[in-house]
C-alpha cells in the first residue's frame, strides 16, 4: 500500500489503513454520516447483470478496508436491493444494521436478521399489514414517510432511539442519492477498481433523479492510497 496523499492527520503504516479513522465530532442533532462504495472506472457498482452484487468488483484489500470502516461506525444502512443481491453480508456484532425498503420485499431469512435486536427496517407507512407483521417477527420496524422513506425521520430515530453517532451508508445508488438530496453526507470513501463495465442501465454510486446544478455536492480529497492499480480515496464534504 502506497500513501499518495493524507490530509486527515493520520500518519500510521499504510498497511493499517482505516484501522483507525479520525472523524470530526458529529453534529448536535444527527450522526456524522459517511458512505463507502467500490466502483469501476466508469462508475458502475456491479460486474454482472442488473440486480447482482458487487462481488468481484473490488479486491480482497477492498473487502478488508470495507470491514475496517464498518468497525468504525455505530450503525450501517443499506437499501433493499443491496440486501437482496448479497447473500453474504457479514457485519460486526456491535453494529445496528438497518435496511430501507419501499415495498417490504426483502429476504427475511437473510443472515442480516440473525440478531433481531440489532436489525432495523425502515419503510413508508403505506406498507401492507401482512408485510409489516412478517418483518416485525425478525426486526424492529419503523414506518417513516408516506410513500417513500423519509431519511430525515430515519436519521432522527437512529440518533435519538439508538444513540448512533457515526452512520455508514453502503448504498446502493438510489439510497445514496436520498442522502445527498437531503444534504446529509459528510464524507465519501470510494474504492476505484481498475475495471470498465459499461451499461447505461446499471447502477452507479449515486443514482436517483439527480441534483440541480446549484445544489451539486462539492467535496475535498483528504486521502488517497494505492495498492497495485486500485485507488482508495477519501473525500470530505465542503460546508
Amino acid at each position: 500500500m502506497i500513501r499518495l496523499l493524507d490530509l486527515s492527520g493520520w500518519q500510521g503504516d499504510p498497511e493499517s489503513l482505516y484501522e483507525e479513522v479520525v472523524f470530526p465530532l458529529p453534529p448536535a442533532n444527527r450522526p456524522y454520516i459517511f458512505t463507502n462504495t467500490v466502483t469501476s472506472l466508469d462508475g458502475k457498482l456491479v460486474l454482472g447483470d442488473l440486480g447482482s452484487s458487487a462481488k468481484g468488483l473490488g479486491s480482497a484489500i477492498d473487502q478488508q478496508l470495507m470491514h475496517r470502516l464498518e468497525a468504525r461506525a455505530d450503525a450501517v444502512l443499506i437499501g433493499s436491493g443491496t440486501l437482496r443481491a448479497d447473500t453474504h453480508l457479514n457485519y460486526p456484532e456491535k453494529l445496528y444494521r438497518a435496511v430501507v425498503t419501499t415495498s417490504g420485499d426483502i429476504p427475511l431469512n437473510h443472515s442480516f436478521f440473525r440478531d433481531s435486536r440489532r436489525a432495523l427496517v425502515f419503510a413508508p407507512s403505506h406498507l401492507p399489514a401482512d408485510r409489516r407483521h412478517a418483518i416485525e417477527r425478525v426486526a424492529t420496524l419503523h414506518l417513516v414517510g408516506e410513500t417513500r422513506v423519509d431519511v430525515q425521520q430515519l436519521i432522527e430515530i437512529l440518533h435519538t432511539h439508538y444513540e448512533v453517532r457515526y452512520l455508514l451508508v453502503e448504498g446502493g445508488g438510489n439510497l445514496n442519492f436520498y442522502f445527498f438530496e437531503a444534504d446529509l453526507v459528510d464524507e465519501v470513501f470510494l474504492t476505484l477498481a481498475p475495471k470498465v463495465k459499461g451499461g447505461a442501465h446499471l447502477p452507479t454510486m449515486v443514482d436517483g433523479a439527480g441534483l440541480p446544478r446549484e445544489r451539486v455536492a462539492q467535496l475535498e480529497l483528504i486521502s488517497a492510497y494505492l495498492e497495485e492499480s486500485e485507488l482508495f480515496l477519501r473525500y470530505r464534504r465542503q460546508r
